[in-house]
């Protein structure tokens, strides 16, 4: 079932008194509006069935009703009602430099280790690089409600019936309450996350050692995600709170290359030639299912292939000291070589047997511009490479990619892709999908649980002491046969099993589905310029309002464990 879209800056027209003037006006645009659903014009598929619902309430003929009960917007989003939520809160100063010559580099080749090793702006403006209306949905976001297709060769999306999943989530009763909805100094809605088995200990020690500005610390978190996240909307807001509280280390982990036109970093210029063969966890796959940390592989046999990053941001994000580049080792490697400023250094990746590596290299902290060349002799494969400075800091990483879902995870070969996370070494992993297996209104919710725990299960395997954090998707609406906007069963459905396998597997859960207001809320955020118009994904100031409160859950869940300390 493709998804209906609607114009994301429509509004419902406010109650007016029934003057002659406001009857004239209300009747025309009925008028015009009508003839124009009954002539198929495609922007106004959000037309409700009974056109009366958008006339003022006192022109309305008796008994019509607008529809269900919608939860109110509550609060802004303000960095400094956010910032101040952490203890001894105040910016973070920037990691000094380093003292070494600009022109000097030195390389490392780091294979990947063993498990045991694994260890202020107005609340108006936006985001750093984030270019566009608040009331828009990001490009990444239009097109992926768009090109959105049924799982293939899956199967099993057949739900069962009401009595199966209730019984299903009977066990539920056993689960600890679920928070109750607070708000910040500013009305913002706080929800705590849940986290009764202490999984987010790990995350918050780091985040002290970096606060106590301990020498070289860094907090890492690996965010891994859908559309939500490809264009880095919600995880740009998160990454600028916390590095503008606790220090900048770096922009993190980005793919090499953009796998689509969409993909971005903010503070980041990411530029690359088209002759990239790309293979995706989406499609196309790859036969050995070698897609790197960001589940997507960028391989050539011809020399002179290339990809460039260049920081620009004016505070945040201006300058890094050392760089990651992500690539397969293999018998039949071939080479490339990589550098900064026009300086290049070459890297062989051939391998007596395949293996995750990467190359590094050490300069003098400042805005260079990177540059790596496939130089032939055999297949480059590459996943992606990271700018970092030295800590004290924090890195978020933003692993998005448009059309995932939780259960296409298990195309990755688990070993290679365990040995990309420990090559990270994360101190917290999000795991945040639902997004696509929201579209499926009839799938197996049992089956999507058995194949949700048995990922993180992996994943608890191979990283064992890393916090683990499952982030529920956001509401998505349906129009009703009456033209109202109303939560589709499955979001509720969805949100409810995620909660159940965190807590079976030990993460930690937080709620963006109740955070937003729970039932019917994405109604509610359209109408306020935060929902798009496909009724699925947030408008740019709804994805900064998400990355806000999920801030502000992590920082109240910090602030609370400091008390302990």
């Amino acid at each position: 079932m493709a998804s209906q879209t609607l114009p994301a800056d429509s509004r419902l027209a406010p109650a007016q008194g029934p003057s002659r003037k406001a009857i004239l006006m209300v009747t025309s645009i009925l008028t015009l509006a009508l003839s124009a659903e009954l002539s198929g014009v495609e922007h106004l598929q959000w037309f409700p069935d009974d056109p009366w619902t958008l006339a003022p309430r006192l022109l309305r003929p008796e008994g019509v009703t607008t529809g269900t009960m919608e939860p109110i917007i509550e609060g802004t989003v303000d960095d400094d009602d956010l910032l101040g939520m952490v203890p001894n809160a105040g910016p973070a100063p920037l990691p000094p430099m380093n003292g070494m010559d600009p022109d000097l580099m030195s390389v490392v080749l780091l294979a990947a280790p063993p498990i045991s090793s694994a260890p202020k702006a107005p609340a108006e403006d936006v985001d750093p690089g984030d270019k566009g209306k608040d009331n828009e949905m990001p490009p990444g976001m239009v097109e992926a409600a768009a090109s959105w297709a049924p799982p293939e060769g899956e199967g099993g999306y057949t739900e069962e019936d009401p009595e199966v999943i209730s019984q299903f989530f009977e066990s539920d009763a056993n689960l600890p309450k679920p928070p109750t909805l607070r708000h910040t100094k500013k009305g913002l809605p706080l929800l705590a996350i849940e986290d009764p088995q202490r999984s987010m200990h790990r995350f918050y020690r780091s985040l002290k050692r970096v606060q106590d500005k301990k020498f070289g610390a860094v907090t890492r978190v690996l965010h891994y995600g859908d559309s939500l996240i490809t264009g880095d909307y919600v995880t740009q807001t998160v990454r600028r709170l916390m590095q503008t509280r606790f220090g900048d280390a770096g922009h993190g982990f980005v793919l090499a290359g953009k796998p689509a036109p969409w993909y971005r970093r903010a503070n980041l210029e990411l530029d690359g030639s088209t002759g990239w063969k790309i293979n995706r966890m989406t499609k196309p796959t790859i036969k050995d299912g070698a897609y790197g940390l960001g589940a997507v592989s960028f391989r050539t046999t011809r020399k002179g292939e290339w990809v460039s990053l260049k920081p620009d941001g004016e505070d945040l994000g201006k300058s890094f000291s050392k760089m990651e580049v992500y690539y397969y080792g293999q018998p039949r490697g071939g080479k490339f070589e990589m550098g900064i400023n026009g300086r290049m250094i070459e890297v062989d990746t051939r391998t007596p047997e395949p293996a995750s590596r990467k190359a590094e290299i050490q300069m003098a902290d400042a805005a260079h511009e990177f540059k790596l060349r496939s130089l032939g002799n055999g297949e480059v494969r590459l996943f992606g490479v990271a700018l970092e400075r030295d800590g004290p800091g924090v890195i978020y990483d933003s692993l998005g990619l448009d059309g995932a879902r939780a259960s296409l995870l298990k195309r990755m070969n688990p070993e290679h892709w365990h040995d990309q996370i420990r090559l990270r070494k994360p101190d917290v992993l999000l795991i945040h999908y639902g997004t696509n297996e929201s579209q499926a209104e009839q799938m197996n919710i049992k089956r999507y649980a058995e194949d949700l725990s048995q990922t993180v299960g992996h994943l608890r395997m191979a990283l064992p002491g890393v916090s683990c954090l499952i982030v529920a998707p956001m509401d998505r609406a349906d129009k009703d046969e009456n033209g109202r906007l109303k939560t589709r069963p499955v979001v509720r459905r969805i949100v409810l099993a995620q909660r159940r396998v965190a807590h079976e597997q030990g993460c930690a859960f937080w709620n963006t589905w109740a955070a937003m207001g729970g039932e019917n809320s994405m109604a509610a955020w359209y109408k306020k310029g935060l929902g798009g118009g496909d009724l699925t994904h947030p408008t740019r100031a709804g994805a900064r309002r998400i990355g806000s409160m999920l801030f502000a859950a992590l920082m109240d869940g910090y602030a609370d464990w400091v008390k302990t300390q």
